[in-house]
């Protein structure tokens, strides 16, 4: 460990004012050079756009660049784009035979397809209708594949030093589509076992170096999903009944407030009403689960059993998308726990068009707390404040987060991060072997902190570079305060191909400075 703190001079009040003030002042400046850009920027009309046959430019608005100011050169980072319009005169329909500029690129085939293919065009097959129940299937098997390899090094200060190495995920699909509403649909993760540690990789530094491989069939995803009235049209031949319940059963992703509540592989069972009529709303949707099996609490040496019961609402009004979501878990080894999720996500016209979220998700331990991010009692209060930057596509955002106590969630995978991981790129993990979060993502002490970032779009939004600086600071006097610094290069290469390229450097009150990198090839088919 380093004799150096980097920190030195510097108070624990300082350091929460550099940590939580930076990216609002940092914020506060790109909201004020976008609206000195809406009100000053001439649009830049590539050469190429000129032509285009669909789009004019809008009324009023000028459609080449008359003049530079100081901020033209760096702002906005991506492509310049146009307001455009549809035309009033006649266009002709671009199809994947179009002659010329305007033809369609042709359909990606998935890796298998049996029957009508996967948004293909043409007859559908008439299907054949099912005895006794009464509904009409038209079966088509898709199957699809991701495949991710990366080249990383990591380290992020902590106790487990260096972690260097090639590491391997393969995802197999396979999708039975029944109806449009019915299908059954396998996932299976061949070349790990769901765990940091335990993925096929090569080691050059670090633990287990060598070769490691964890080459299996784990049943990752076996649920079937449909809808009650489409699947027994015989109950309701009038449609008049209301046994229009959405349904699913089997092993699936339960992800909700955005992973922060749960973000968990369990096999559950649950049902869903939409398109409720409440006073005040365009539609409120109604959900009840209930899981039964692999609920992750980080508690992989505990052996208890733990069933989750939850109930979700949503709800459109004029103005925001309101959720309440509430799960009581109940744990045969003393970890009972209870927990509630409230969010409003909204865009404010008024306020230069900023798109918002607003979410305060709280843990209850019904016996006593278990460490270690098992069961706790805390809230985690968080926001989400992003603008499309005028004169392009690009988007500047600003993430804060406030835990107070011990906020844990209900289940969580056990490769994807902690209850922070939305916050930022910085507080995210690629679930890619030992490459994990820059910044801790947990909130097992009060913590206060966010992110700043930029992302901006170039080939048509076929390559993304996003740039970020984050920090948290620990308010308990019991943990560590970080500040991160963070870049994202993604760029799309063909129809299957994605590279990404990822880099950082992060300053630890205690313990050493973090830094690492990684290259990634992801192949889907």
């Amino acid at each position: 460990m380093k004799d150096v703190n980097h920190f030195k001079g510097f108070s624990r009040s300082t350091l929460a004012m550099l940590t939580v003030l930076t990216p609002g002042i940092l914020y506060s400046i790109s909201a004020t050079a976008a609206e000195l850009s809406r009100k000053n920027y001439q649009h830049n009309v590539q050469v190429e756009n000129k032509g285009d046959p669909l789009i004019e430019p809008a009324a009023g608005e000028p459609a080449e660049r008359t003049g530079e100011h100081w901020y033209s050169a760096f702002w906005p980072l991506g492509d310049r784009s146009e307001v455009a319009s549809l035309r009033d005169d006649y266009v002709e329909f671009r199809t994947e035979k179009t002659e010329g500029k305007g033809q369609l690129p042709s359909r990606p085939p998935l890796l298998y397809e049996l029957g009508n293919g996967f948004l293909d065009t043409g007859n559908l097959h008439p299907g054949f209708e099912i005895p006794y129940i009464g509904a009409v299937w038209q079966p088509r098997l898709w199957a699809y594949m991701i495949n991710r390899t990366a080249f990383q090094s990591f380290d992020n200060g902590g106790p487990n030093g260096r972690e260097t190495e090639i590491a391997n995920r393969l995802d197999l699909f396979a999708n039975l589509q029944l109806t449009g509403t019915e299908k059954i649909l396998l996932g299976l993760r061949t070349t790990d076992n769901n765990r940091p540690t335990e993925f096929t990789r090569f080691t050059f530094d670090g633990d287990n170096r060598g070769f490691n491989e964890e080459f299996e069939l784990n049943v990752e995803t076996l649920f079937f999903e449909g809808d009650l009235g489409s699947l027994f049209p015989v109950l309701d031949q009038k449609g008049q009944l209301p046994i229009d319940l959405g349904f699913t059963v089997g092993r699936q992703p339960v992800i909700f407030q955005e992973g922060i509540l749960i973000n968990d592989t369990i096999d559950a069972v649950g049902f869903v009403r939409n398109n409720i009529p409440f006073p005040g709303t365009s539609n409120l949707r109604i959900s009840a689960m209930y899981g039964w099996n692999r609920l992750d609490r980080n508690d992989p040496d505990r052996d208890a059993d733990e069933h989750m019961f939850g109930l979700f609402i949503a709800a459109d009004t004029h103005l925001s998308t309101l959720n309440y979501d509430m799960i009581y878990v109940n744990d045969s080894d003393g970890g009972d726990g209870l927990y509630f999720g409230v969010s409003a996500i909204q865009r404010l016209p008024w306020l230069w068009g900023i798109s918002t979220a607003f979410r305060a998700n709280t843990s209850i331990a019904l016996d006593e707390e278990i460490e270690g991010n098992v069961v706790g009692t805390g809230t985690l209060l968080t926001s989400e404040l992003s603008k499309t930057v005028t004169g392009s596509d690009d988007i500047v955002y600003f993430n804060s987060f406030l835990g107070l106590g011990n906020f844990t969630q209900a289940g969580r995978e056990a490769i994807v991060g902690g209850p922070l991981a939305n916050t930022g790129i910085l507080f995210a993990s690629p679930n890619l072997g030992n490459y994990l979060a820059e910044i801790d993502p947990f909130t097992s002490d009060s913590v206060i902190g966010g992110a700043i970032g930029y992302q901006a779009f170039w080939d048509d939004k076929r390559r993304n570079l996003i740039l970020e600086i984050a920090g948290r600071h620990d308010l308990s006097g019991n943990g560590s305060d970080s500040l991160g610094f963070g870049a994202q290069l993604q760029q799309a290469v063909g129809q299957h191909i994605q590279l990404t390229f990822e880099t950082f450097y992060t300053i630890n009150e205690e313990g050493d400075d973090g830094f690492g990198g990684r290259a990634e090839f992801q192949f889907v088919y």
